[in-house]
């Protein structure tokens, strides 16, 4: 954390390093300055103040100065005031600057020092220091040792010799320097203090601006999940290379890489698994691609590539593998292995194509056209991908009309009894009317519905459409509708089976609902407590399409299903000779019987599937045998009419299934 602080501000902690330095420097060059003007000061007080006391003894200081008359009481008087005034030497020098008296050398520490009488070291004064005009003081100081002040003697307006005057002041330069330095290191106290703070106050809110901007930078360019380009961003990117190829003539591909049935992944094993999953996806497409390519997450489970330099077919193949071999390796989710599946297209850039958005548009045609053909790596975009796309639009639209306008329409299957061929009850499935007097196949619109999510709408058409017609026939049938794992998300499908019984006045029996094998593949608390709640209205839970899942089997304990459907392929397998599919049919019938649930087969053409079936004790018989899903008024007209109705239940099986077909 430290050095990551210092990387990103070192310009500016070696500036507030500079700044501190020189302060710090300033404050100690001034320190020493003041100790040295101090000392100057001093030392020329000590110097005046003698050269005063001197001029004051006035015909002794001539007397003295001339030779001719010495008082060795004035030289006694010298040396006393000298002493009194902390003065460690001085010599007297003549109106000529020559040296007439001192009281000691300090050139030559082996002459005899202070003796009376003195001494003439034969020193004399430059004509520049006695040519200075009026009263001064000149200093002579290194620094170290005892500084020497030289004074003129005047006796009233002349001027008759000079004094030089060596002051002991080492003391008071080293009580100087220790206050000074005490109050500089308070000094510089304050000064970090005074800056310091302001600096640490300055550098947090700087730190804090710089981590907003760059949390502001991430959502502007990130996906906050897998931390790879969003949609904008990638869009940018891509737009600002392509503005290059007319010049570079680089050849580059967009592949768009769609996640196989997350949405399952999220319904069975919670929304944290299916973000885990994506996380680990997008750290896989991320580890595949190069220095210069892009990688984006540009939809809930999609992702986007730009690859550049790409040279050939070949090479895009090369990649496609390379990314299916990486992605589609089995993610562990705490004790449930997931194993990653990827639908992929590609477009290559082109004089048609050199925009983002067009090539985002091929890509995604490609990837449409390789889910309905998952045994390739990929796909390549052609051109004839775009009419395929213009009828899924023209679907979508007749969807959304449909939703607005009452344009869907419910076809019903008849389900009867396996032992008598008595009829039970009808399977609700949905049509999409076309507009010219057919329908589209749910096959078609369905997923189409999901992808644009409206399919939450039509489920909710369908419970109130069934619950409506089948209020108006006899009480002894049921209706049953299949449910979508999205209509369990807002979790409130129960209220909404709830209101449309009450609407229509029937009883919870009359409704099954048909739901996935893997809806409960995890023991989601809030699908559970659904399905607890329409079983609480009396409306039967039936498992769709068992034996298809992968671990069929493990779900049998995770909800107590009412009932089982085994899926129409084991018929078509039946049909076809396939070995052990008796075996296992009559076995998924016994097992759903010692569970106490009962079972329909679904996808029964013929007789012997039927006698079959009748024999093993399967409780309940679907298929074209039996009769082919219709609209509301053919199935009331062929199966309820009072007469027809009467007649085709007091029928042996035989009679029943020659008039359904």
């Amino acid at each position: 954390m430290v050095l990551i602080f210092i990387r990103r501000y070192w310009i500016t902690i070696i500036g507030a390093a500079a700044i501190a330095g020189f302060v710090g420097a300033s404050v100690l060059w001034l320190a020493g300055w003041t100790v040295d003007s101090l000392v100057e000061i001093s030392a020329k007080s000590r110097g005046a103040n003698f050269a005063a006391a001197l001029e004051q003894r006035g015909g002794d200081v001539e007397a003295f100065m001339t030779g001719l008359s010495r008082d060795p009481d004035f030289e006694s008087d010298m040396r006393r005031i000298a002493n009194m005034s902390g003065i460690e030497s001085f010599s007297v020098f003549d109106v000529a600057g020559t040296d007439i008296f001192s009281t000691r050398s300090d050139r030559y520490s082996w002459l005899l020092r202070d003796r009376p009488g003195g001494m003439r070291l034969g020193d004399r004064l430059t004509a520049s220091v006695m040519d200075r005009p009026g009263r001064w003081e000149l200093v002579t100081d290194d620094g170290t040792g005892n500084p020497s002040v030289v004074v003129p003697l005047e006796r009233g307006e002349k001027r008759i010799g000079y004094v030089s005057v060596v002051s002991d002041i080492e003391a008071d330069r080293a009580s100087y320097r220790e206050a000074l330095t005490q109050a500089s290191v308070i000094l510089l106290g304050v000064l970090t203090l005074a800056c310091g703070v302001p600096l640490l106050i300055f550098l947090q809110r700087r730190h804090k601006i710089d981590e907003a901007d760059a949390r502001i930078e991430f959502l502007a360019t990130k996906d906050t999940l897998t931390h790879l380009l969003n949609r904008g961003k990638m869009q940018e990117e891509t737009d600002r290379i392509l503005s290059t190829v007319r010049a570079t003539r680089e050849p580059m591909a967009y592949f768009y890489l769609d996640l196989n049935r997350l949405g399952e992944i999220n319904d069975a094993c919670g929304q944290a698994a299916g973000d885990e999953v994506l996380r680990i996806v997008a750290g896989r497409v991320a580890g595949c691609v190069g220095r210069g390519d892009l990688v984006a997450r540009i939809g809930p489970d999609d992702f986007a590539i730009l690859k550049r330099n790409t040279q050939s077919a070949e090479q895009l193949a090369a990649f496609a593998r390379l990314l299916k071999k990486t992605v589609c390796q089995p993610v562990v989710l705490r004790e449930r292995t997931v194993m990653p599946s990827i639908s992929l297209g590609c477009a290559t850039v082109s004089s048609e194509a050199r925009t983002h958005s067009e090539l985002v548009k091929r890509a995604e045609l490609a990837h449409f056209h390789h889910k309905t053909r998952s045994d390739e790596d990929f796909v390549l975009f052609e051109a004839s991908m775009d009419e395929e796309m213009h009828r899924q639009r023209a679907i979508e639209a007749m969807v959304k009309d449909a939703i607005d306008k009452d344009g869907f329409e419910l076809f019903y299957q008849p389900i009867v009894c396996g032992a008598t061929a008595r009829l039970l009850g009808f399977e609700a499935l949905i049509r999409l009317k076309d507009g010219a007097g057919g329908h589209v196949s749910p096959a078609v619109f369905i997923p189409i519905a999901e992808r644009r999510g409206l399919i939450k709408t039509i489920g909710t058409w369908v419970i109130e459409e069934a619950t409506r017609q089948i209020s108006l026939w006899p009480e002894h049938l049921f209706v049953a509708v299949n449910l979508s794992a999205v209509q369990f998300r807002d979790r409130d499908l129960v209220g909404i089976v709830r209101g449309a019984l009450e609407k229509n006045g029937l009883t919870g029996n009359r409704l099954e609902v048909e739901i996935v094998e893997s809806l409960v593949l995890d023991r989601n608390d809030a699908i559970l407590d659904q399905l607890s709640g329409l079983r609480s209205l009396g409306v039967s839970i039936d498992m769709d399409d068992f034996g298809t899942g992968y671990s069929s089997l493990g779900y049998l304990w995770r909800f107590q299903f009412d009932k089982l459907k085994i899926d129409q392929s084991f018929m078509m397998a039946l049909e076809s000779g396939e070995a052990n599919v008796p075996q296992i049919v009559s076995t998924i019938v016994s097992l759903a019987h010692g569970m106490k649930m009962k079972v329909t087969a679904e996808g029964v053409e013929t007789q012997k599937q039927a006698d079959f079936l009748r024999q093993i004790g399967c409780d309940q018989i679907q298929g074209f045998r039996f009769g082919r899903p219709g609209p509301a008024a053919v199935v009331e007209a062929q199966f309820l009419r009072p007469t027809e109705a009467h007649a085709f239940l007091r029928q042996p099986p035989e009679t029943v299934a020659l008039l359904a077909s």
